[in-house]
């Protein structure tokens, strides 16, 4: 009997919480089906891996990388465009596959397929209402400016978007909250299937961790790391002796480089670890005991979700998906003055360390990688039964 072929499809594989839906799609799907991943660049399978902590190999599926025009998959700008160029080629190939099914977020592929939501960005006038701090960089980019509205005409010529296709897809939330959004919104009902997070950090101690906190994820003006740093800089104001690691990839961003500029006049408390993972990220995650989050609208937040499974206490603001992760009024913050109020409650209280330290434990149960394999394993099964007898 020929086994159905499944197309798993990502714009590019980089270090994020989309790219750890792909490559954890891929190892729960390559034993039953033909499996092919599509994606816009290179594909570093061994640092992958070793990233995200599955255990592919090149002889388990096969890899279509989309070659495009200019040079495009090489830089991380110009995604709109990127974008239309990948989407063309999906649309060229969708009939080669039983199932399509996007990594990252709507996908019109001509055929009706499965689609991952991980964030808001498809949505262009969200950018700044989910995301405030956007409005500080990048205006004359990402507002309604000439130079962006020619910039999206063009995008729209590579591939001419159907504004409503994509609501045809079986679509899949990374959590309660984008669902009901997706619900509230566009009339879409979705089902969440919580990131899969594989990281497996030592059990150390407590009283053995280090009085620290960590901060995850990419370094760009949505994530609020610079926050972050303002919120911790008033706790040691306060006499609380904490210090920071922030793990995200550097570039040469104005963002970037304004965080470099804050971690520098803070040095030395501030520790910026760059793109960090495998044993050193195992490491700090074991050894410290606080973490924290500023991204306002973070749609999940698997750092979020991986500080907590690594026993860390974290502090998120009270908006998002993340909250579903933390679960708890003291662990969520309405802006920074409240952050550092209950920061500075938590780590002045040894009995409620120990009770968030128990609720966290619990909560950290709901994101395995085996919860997300049976989760999705059961949305394919279902949409390659459904189209089965609707062909029947």
């Amino acid at each position: 009997m020929r086994r159905a072929k499944v197309a798993i499809v990502h714009p590019k594989l980089g270090f994020g919480g989309s790219e750890a839906r792909a490559l954890w799609l891929l190892e729960a799907l390559k034993r039953d089906y033909d499996v092919c991943l599509i994606t816009g660049g290179k594909v570093d399978l061994l640092r992958l891996n070793e990233y995200y902590g599955t255990r592919l190999s090149p002889q388990e599926f096969s890899i279509r990388e989309v070659r495009m025009p200019l040079d495009l998959q090489r830089t991380s700008k110009f995604a709109g465009l990127r974008g239309a160029f990948f989407q063309r080629y999906l649309k060229r190939v969708s009939l080669e596959f039983d199932v399509m099914i996007s990594a990252y977020n709507p996908c019109d592929f001509g055929v009706r397929g499965i689609q991952f939501i991980g964030d808001f960005a498809f949505v262009e006038e969200w950018r700044s209402t989910l995301h405030p701090s956007l409005q500080n960089y990048r205006r004359w980019w990402y507002g309604d400016s000439p130079l962006r509205n020619v910039y999206l005409a063009f995008c729209n010529l590579v591939s001419k978007p159907n504004p409503d296709a994509w609501k045809r897809n079986v679509t899949v939330a990374n959590s309660d909250w984008s669902a009901r959004l997706l619900r509230r919104e566009f009339g879409i009902e979705a089902r969440t299937v919580y990131p899969p997070v594989a990281e497996q950090v030592a059990a150390v101690p407590w009283e053995d961790r280090k009085n620290g906190f960590l901060c995850i994820g990419s370094v760009v003006p949505e994530k609020r790391m610079d926050a972050a740093i303002r919120i911790l800089q008033k706790v040691r104001q306060h006499g609380q002796d904490v210090h920071l690691h922030i793990l995200g990839g550097l570039d040469g961003s104005p963002y970037a480089r304004q965080l470099k500029k804050l971690a520098e006049e803070n040095r030395d408390w501030v520790f910026l670890e760059g793109l960090t993972y495998g044993e050193k990220k195992r490491d700090l995650l074991a050894r410290h005991r606080y973490g924290i989050n500023a991204c306002e609208s973070e749609a999940f937040g698997i750092a979020v979700a991986e500080m907590v499974k690594a026993g860390c206490i974290v502090f998120v603001p009270d908006g998002g998906g993340q909250t579903e992760i933390a679960n708890h009024p003291t662990l969520t913050y309405e802006g920074e003055g409240d952050a550092v109020s209950k920061i500075e409650a938590v780590l002045t209280n040894v009995e409620m360390q120990h009770e968030l330290r128990k609720h966290l434990s619990i909560a950290a149960q709901r994101f395995s990688t085996e919860a997300f394999v049976r989760g999705i394993v059961g949305v394919v099964r279902q949409f390659l039964d459904h189209k089965h007898a609707h062909f029947r």
